[in-house]
């Protein structure tokens, strides 16, 4: 996989993987050899490297060395992905996971699972990309290595920025610079550099942007140059803005030569390159008032682009160029590329919502196989321990694999993955507080943690909206009561009975004006009532994409505000019972 400078296709870069160094019969040539080989190869011929690594893993399955099959996928999973066919390097790259898994190759699993980060984040699934690339990093934290881990942090910054989380973003590529201290690992500071200054830069910070491009630059001219020309573009566009059109000028007349002479030397051209090259070069004709070479320059971009199948590219450039057209009075011209960038976007949202379709169907097959394992284990003993086992597996499994449904829903928004988790306990502890079983008090608390499973069919768009949601986009989310009701409905286990109530109640308030069914007082299940408390205070004590996170003291206000009209009385008395209880410094801040 090539380093890519920050573009709009960062690279979330694998770590090295290692084959054993298992000879062939007759002398031929080993696994890992084969594997450096291809590696060689790759920046001159793909072609050649992917037979290479073909060759690899069928010596690897011949000789029966799982391991260097995991890392053959792996590479394999690398070429696809660099080639745009990125369906093709997320079935591969699931493959090598998992036989990596099996056959404890710690480091073909971290690679694996970085590179399913990187498709999922060009899907667009920043959620899924975060879980995976941080799972990946934590995994190979436990390794106990370290020359790896600047770059697994750097992958997860790039998804923190892709989440518009700029603030964590520089403060995790800071981390990574730092992790790279002592390694001797120069090409992965340009790397982590050009990529905080892509962040600098669309925070409009144009002149930090200037300086850490041009420590980026100094570093890969001489340890990674195939990074000199995206760092140059970059650099021309920040100059650019400043107004210092000689500096862009002659910054992206140096990115056109490294591009030249790489392509004399026939060594790998990336298409990032050359796509973020030709937006600089457009955007300096804009500076200059030269709007017809923007146009092709960005025309030619596009092309390139979508070649590439860099979407995310594509869809910024037909924006640009439909403002350019627009300015231009050529308005039919601004309304095609209008048109067409709408169809790539709803197709890229298409794609992404297969794909964690797909994530999910995969999850959910892993579990049912390991259940079905189990259930076999468990027909070699008696009839009888056998039918008691198998019926309480079975209700664990099921509880246990909605609640991972429920966490999914939220784990979108990096903020409010604990939630499930937190409103169950606070429920569970105003449960006792107002005195019932200690045992029914452990089932509130495991159907609490479902409340929101509902959350599963509501699109990112909306749940991740910062602003004000429409009437028709309210409506839309409040439908999850009554989704995560039917999702629930129908078991047998009082467990999950519960909890479809507690999902489909817990947005009714005690004065009868709340959704779905609008219920009132005690019609309202009390369990439902209880969660309604819960949740409303463990949301205004977390921060959101559209509201900070409230103060202990400011959340217990609202909800003894709505004591008798959104809450049950009995419920909020206990709930600041409870609370009181717990810090009763909130007594002494409130007669303040």
């Amino acid at each position: 996989m090539q380093y890519q400078a920050a573009s709009d296709r960062e690279e979330v870069l694998a770590v090295t993987v290692e084959a054993k160094q298992q000879p062939g019969p007759g002398g031929e040539p080993t696994v890992a050899a084969l594997l450096e080989r291809a590696r060689q190869a790759e920046p001159i011929d793909p072609t050649q490297a992917r037979g290479l690594v073909q060759q690899a893993r069928v010596l690897a399955r011949s000789n029966r060395d799982a391991g260097g099959e995991s890392a053959a996928l792996c590479h394999l999973a690398e070429l696809s992905y660099a080639t745009g066919s990125h369906n093709e390097a997320f079935a591969v790259a699931l493959e090598a996971r998992e036989l990596a898994a099996s056959c404890g190759s710690v480091r073909t699993q971290v690679s694996a699972m970085n590179l399913i980060a990187a498709v999922q984040y060009h899907a667009g699934n920043f959620t899924e990309a975060l879980a995976a690339a941080q799972g990946a990093l934590d995994l190979y934290r436990g390794t106990g290595e370290r020359t790896g881990e600047g770059m697994l942090l750097n992958s997860i910054a790039v998804i923190q920025h892709g989440l518009e989380d700029t603030d964590r973003a520089i403060v995790t590529y800071e981390a990574a610079l730092m992790a790279n201290k002592g390694h001797d690992r120069p090409d992965l500071d340009a790397v982590t550099l050009a990529n905080m200054a892509k962040v600098r830069a669309d925070r409009h910070e144009d002149l930090l942007a200037v300086s850490l491009g041009e420590s980026a630059l100094g570093l890969a001219r001489d340890h990674a140059p195939e990074l000199v020309p995206e760092i140059l573009a970059r650099l021309a566009m920040a100059y650019t803005t400043l107004s210092a059109l000689d500096r862009a000028a002659t910054c992206l007349d140096e990115a056109d030569g490294a591009l030249r002479d790489r392509s004399d030397r026939r060594l790998f051209l990336s298409p990032g390159s050359q796509v973020t090259v030709r937006i600089a070069r457009g955007e300096l004709y804009v500076g200059q008032h030269l709007r017809e070479r923007a146009l092709r320059e960005w025309g030619e971009a596009l092309e390139l682009a979508m070649q590439a199948n860099m979407r995310e590219v594509a869809l910024e450039l037909r924006e640009r160029l439909a403002a350019l057209c627009k300015d231009m009075g050529r308005f039919d011209h601004a309304l095609a590329h209008q048109e067409a960038r709408f169809a790539l976007h709803r197709e890229m949202m298409r794609q992404g919502v297969e794909l964690r379709i797909r994530t999910l169907q995969i999850q959910h097959d892993t579990h049912a196989s390991r259940q079905h394992a189990e259930i076999l284990r468990l027909r070699t003993t008696e009839l009888e321990q056998l039918v008691s086992q198998r019926t309480a597996d079975l209700e664990k499994f099921q509880l246990d694999a909605l609640q991972r449904v429920a966490v999914m829903a939220e784990f979108r928004d990096i903020r409010t993955h604990s939630h499930p988790v937190e409103v169950g306990d606070l429920s569970a502890d105003i449960a006792a507080e107002m005195g019932l079983a200690a045992d029914h008090v452990q089932r509130v608390r495991m159907a609490a943690r479902l409340h929101d499973i509902g959350k599963v069919g509501i699109p990112d768009s909306l749940l991740l909206k910062p602003g004000a949601l429409s009437a028709e986009e309210f409506a839309w989310v409040r439908g999850h009561t009554t989704l995560g009701g039917e999702i629930l409905a129908g078991s047998v286990t009082p467990v999950l009975q519960l909890a479809a109530e507690v999902a489909l109640t817990h947005h009714e308030r005690w004065d009868g004006t709340g959704y779905p069914r609008g219920l009132a007082g005690d019609e309202i299940s009390l369990e439902g009532r209880i969660v309604a408390v819960a949740d409303v205070y463990q949301t205004l004590v977390s921060e959101r994409v559209y509201k900070r996170a409230w103060t202990s003291l400011e959340a217990l206000h609202l909800v003894v505000a709505g004591h008798g009209t959104r809450f049950d009385p009995q419920v909020v008395e206990a709930f600041v019972a409870l609370m009181l209880r717990r810090d009763p410094s909130l007594s002494a801040q409130e007669q303040r």
